[in-house]
């Protein structure tokens, strides 16, 4: 058997940045792939109108389940000390409890009035499950920091794998059955939990040791030194979450329910792949850039690799989706998707950008930009709602879409001028 002896081959073999990205790839990309391989049944079982519910339910449970833990699960990465680390993750823990108890009283009182804007008879009683969404997604966080954190990338891995497998299922399942929209919500609700359940039973088999040093007095000595991830990062990732999911709201205002379930539909379909090699890097990147800036070595380098590299990955991908997105979602999926595929030819410029930016985005918490980071947010969401606003008074969805693509696009090309410049800063030690 011939041995590859190329240098570049040996490097890249050889780079424990490459291997963890492959571990997370790998696992990833069987996540993403079953999903995306049942989309054409999927898409027949279901449709735009029940996708336009799920984006509905989706975003109520996202915008909450992001501030869950106070953000307080990222800093898990940045301490020296694993103590300091144990004590985060158990602050994590149990703000995400208190905010999923919370989420349960608002429920009880909004019931009404949220199944009221859904205007679908058979989803109020599944609102009841949001809390337990808000639980399992502030716990699945948690853990998967904590697991990046000590490098168990395969259980990352694994969380996911188990994840897509429990919402395909069930999609399938009650599909058939021909539940409606309630099938796609009890997939999502059901996926969440077991990848939560995955990442926690790894997590807590070592319980004993894991606690060993945690403390009130140590919890509050870290909630006290990490503070900004509570008063900056968690409006942060409020305005963040609004950015995909709270203008889903935004266009129900205007438009109808198959018109979001189109675009929401679109906007899984494109970024699931995108997301494929973004979300691996991302981790190691943060784990990465994390240890090289407490060594004080240089980050900028890594940076422009992965502009570069992402560069190259996607873009034959998103010119094949911009020429002939229409005629491939109509063929795949069905006639009735055929303006999901014209959405998503008009956005993928944009998704284009947003692919090559977003693995190196943790940037602004490594490098304590939390702050500017919230502003692009704020930005962005602000340039969303606008063009939504500009084409609903219109009328016309294209004029929408387009404009988010043209305004979004712009905002994430300064974005990457910005996280370069602040990969290059010297920056003393944030925390």
């Amino acid at each position: 058997m011939m041995l590859n002896t190329n240098p570049l081959f040996k490097k890249l073999h050889g780079s424990e940045f490459m291997r963890n990205v492959g571990t997370l790839l790998s696992g990833t990309a069987i996540a993403q792939a079953i999903p995306i391989l049942v989309s054409p049944i999927l898409s027949r079982l279901y449709s735009p109108d029940d996708f336009g519910v799920l984006a509905l339910f989706m975003a109520i449970s996202i915008v909450i389940s992001v501030i869950s833990t106070g953000r307080y699960e990222l800093a898990i990465m940045l301490p020296e000390e694993k103590r300091d680390a144990s004590n985060l993750l158990a602050l994590s823990v149990i703000l995400t409890m208190f905010t999923s108890l919370i989420t349960l009283v608002l429920i009880l009182f909004l019931k009404g009035f949220i199944a009221g804007f859904f205007d679908d008879p058979g989803i109020e009683n599944w609102l009841y499950f949001i809390p337990v969404v808000v639980l399992s997604t502030g716990l699945y966080n948690t853990f998967n920091y904590w697991s990046t954190r000590h490098k168990t990338f395969k259980r990352n891995a694994a969380s996911r794998i188990s994840q897509s497998t429990a919402m395909v299922g069930t999609n399938l399942g009650m599909g058939f059955a021909g539940t409606g929209a309630v099938g796609l919500i009890a997939g999502y609700i059901l996926a969440q939990i077991v990848a939560a359940s995955v990442l926690a039973w790894k997590t807590l088999s070592n319980y004993s040791e894991l606690t060993r040093d945690v403390s009130r007095h140590l919890i509050m000595q870290n909630a006290r030194k990490y503070k900004n991830f509570l008063r900056i990062n968690t409006p942060h990732a409020f305005i963040g979450s609004l950015q995909d999911q709270g203008i889903v709201y935004v266009i129900m205002v205007f438009f109808n329910k198959a018109i979001l379930g189109s675009y929401a539909f679109a906007f899984r379909l494109v970024t699931a792949p995108a997301s494929l090699i973004g979300y691996s890097i991302y981790q190691v990147f943060y784990q990465k850039a994390t240890k090289a800036l407490q060594e004080g070595q240089a980050i900028q380098p890594m940076v422009l690799r992965i502009y570069r590299n992402l560069f190259v990955i996607g873009l034959p991908i998103f010119t094949v989706l911009f020429f002939w997105g229409p005629p491939i979602f109509g063929f795949v999926f069905g006639e009735e998707w055929v303006m999901a595929g014209e959405i998503a030819s008009i956005i993928s410029p944009w998704l284009f950008l947003n692919f090559i930016a977003t693995p190196v985005s943790c940037i602004t918490v490594i490098m304590n930009k939390q702050w500017q980071g919230m502003l692009l947010s704020i930005a962005d969401v602000g340039l969303k709602v606008t063009a939504i606003a500009i084409g609903g008074m219109k009328g016309d969805v294209y004029v929408t879409f387009t404009l988010m693509s043209i305004l979004c696009g712009t905002l994430l090309i300064f974005s990457l001028f910005l996280f370069y410049k602040f990969a290059g800063a010297k920056v003393k030690a944030a925390y």
